[in-house]
C-alpha cells in the first residue's frame, strides 16, 4: 500500500459508498450531489457495468487513524485507443468534485509526497481528463501536480431562493414573463384543472419515468436517457432516491393530462434539475416547461428549501429565471505526447471539439 507523508492511498475497483465512512465524509465536504453516495453506489453499480469503464476509485487514510479523508471516484476509460482516467460520470454527472474533509485541508496541501503518488495509481493513461469542475479547485490542482486548467463552455446555474415564493417570483421574473405564464396558465385551466403531482409510490415512479423518456424521445433523438441502461439507472435512482430524500419526481397535470415532467436531486436545501420532458402538440404553445419550472419552485420553497439549480447548459429559459451562468473548469494532466495532442485539440474547441464530442458518444454505445 502506497504511503504519502501522513496518509494510506489505496486503490479500488469496488467501496462501499453506502457505509459509514463514506457518508461520514461526504457529510463533511464540499462535495456536490453527483458525489452522494447513493448516486454513486447506483453508478457503479448499475451503469458502470454497461459503460465498457473500468471502476478507479482512489481512497486516501489517515496512517495513525484509518479515518477516511478524502476519496477520488474515477473510471479508465477508452476512446478509441486513448485511455483516460475521468471521473465517474458515464455522461450523467453534472459537476465533478474531489471529495474530503475541509478539516484535513492544510494537511493535504501541505503533504508533498501525495501528489506522485496518486499520479503514479492513475497509470498507465495517456490523459487525466477532470471536466466541470466547480470553484478554483485547488486540491485536484494539488493531487494532479502538473495541471493545465480551462474554463469549459459550459455552465453552472445556482441562484437563492426564498419564502414567500411569491415574492421572490415577483422580484425575480420579469413583469412580461409573469405576465406571459399568467394568460397561458388561464388558457391550460379552461382544458382542465392544472396540478403538480409528487410521485412517491412505486407504480407511479416507473409509469411516469417511462412516459418522460416517451416525451424526450420526440425533443432528443439522441439522448442517452432512451437507452436501456441509462433510462434503468435513471428509474433507479427516482425508485431508490424517492425512499432517501435524494430525488424528486414531480409530473405537471392538465386534467388528466401529462404536460410536463421532472426529475430532481436533492442536496443540502438545494434543488437541481436534472431530467426533464414536456408534451407537444397544442400544449407545446403554452409552455408547459415554464409552468413546472413555476410550479416546482412554489413546492420546493414551501418545503424549505433555500438555493436552486438548473444545473449545466446554457439554454434562455434559466435567464428568464433569474439564473446567472457560473462558468466550469476543466483540470487535465497529459501522461504521454499522445495525450497532450488529444487534449489541446479539445481544448480548441470549434469543430474539433464536436468531433470529439460526437467520439465520445460513439464510443459509449459500442
Amino acid at each position: 500500500m502506497p504511503f504519502s507523508e501522513n496518509y494510506e492511498i489505496e486503490t479500488h475497483t469496488e467501496f462501499d459508498f453506502e457505509g459509514e465512512d463514506y457518508c461520514s465524509l461526504f457529510g463533511a465536504s464540499n462535495a456536490t450531489v453527483f458525489q452522494n453516495p447513493q448516486w454513486l453506489a447506483l453508478l457503479y453499480g448499475r451503469l458502470v457495468p454497461h459503460s465498457g469503464a473500468r471502476p478507479l476509485i482512489i481512497s486516501a487514510r489517515r496512517k495513525d487513524t484509518g479515518q477516511l479523508c478524502l476519496l477520488l471516484p474515477l473510471l479508465h476509460t477508452s476512446y478509441l485507443g486513448l485511455a483516460c482516467v475521468e471521473p465517474a460520470d458515464c455522461g450523467t454527472a453534472d459537476y465533478n468534485a474531489v471529495v474530503y474533509d475541509p478539516a484535513f485541508e492544510e494537511e493535504l496541501l501541505s503533504d508533498v509526497k501525495i501528489s506522485k503518488v496518486i499520479v503514479s495509481l492513475l497509470k498507465p493513461c495517456h490523459l487525466i481528463l477532470f471536466r466541470k469542475m466547480q470553484g478554483d479547485s485547488k486540491m485536484l490542482a494539488h493531487l494532479l501536480g502538473e495541471v493545465i486548467v480551462g474554463d469549459m463552455t459550459s455552465s453552472g446555474h445556482d441562484m437563492p431562493i426564498w419564502a414567500p415564493y411569491e415574492k421572490w417570483r415577483t422580484e425575480t421574473l420579469s413583469n412580461k414573463l409573469r405576465t406571459g405564464l399568467r394568460r397561458k396558465h388561464r388558457k391550460l385551466a379552461a382544458i382542465g384543472e392544472v396540478s403538480l403531482k409528487i410521485c412517491k409510490e412505486v407504480d407511479d415512479i416507473k409509469a411516469i419515468m417511462k412516459a418522460l423518456q416517451d416525451q424526450r424521445r420526440d425533443r432528443y433523438p439522441d439522448d442517452l436517457f432512451l437507452e436501456d441502461s441509462y433510462f434503468e439507472f435513471y428509474s433507479d435512482v427516482a425508485l431508490e432516491g424517492a425512499e432517501t430524500g435524494l430525488s424528486e419526481l414531480s409530473a405537471l397535470y392538465v386534467g388528466n393530462d401529462i404536460i410536463g415532467i421532472e426529475l430532481g436531486f436533492i442536496h443540502d436545501h438545494c434543488y437541481h434539475f436534472i431530467l426533464s420532458g414536456m408534451q407537444g402538440g397544442d400544449y407545446y404553445k403554452m409552455s408547459p416547461g415554464l409552468h413546472l419550472i413555476d410550479y416546482i419552485l412554489d413546492h420546493r420553497v414551501a418545503l424549505g428549501d433555500t438555493r436552486i439549480d438548473f444545473t449545466i447548459g446554457d439554454e434562455e429559459y434559466k435567464g428568464s429565471f433569474g439564473a446567472t451562468p457560473t462558468r466550469l473548469r476543466l483540470m487535465a494532466r497529459p501522461m504521454t505526447i499522445f495525450g497532450s495532442l488529444a487534449l489541446k485539440a479539445y481544448m480548441q474547441g470549434g469543430p474539433v471539439k464536436d468531433f470529439a464530442k460526437r467520439l465520445v458518444a460513439m464510443t459509449r454505445k459500442k
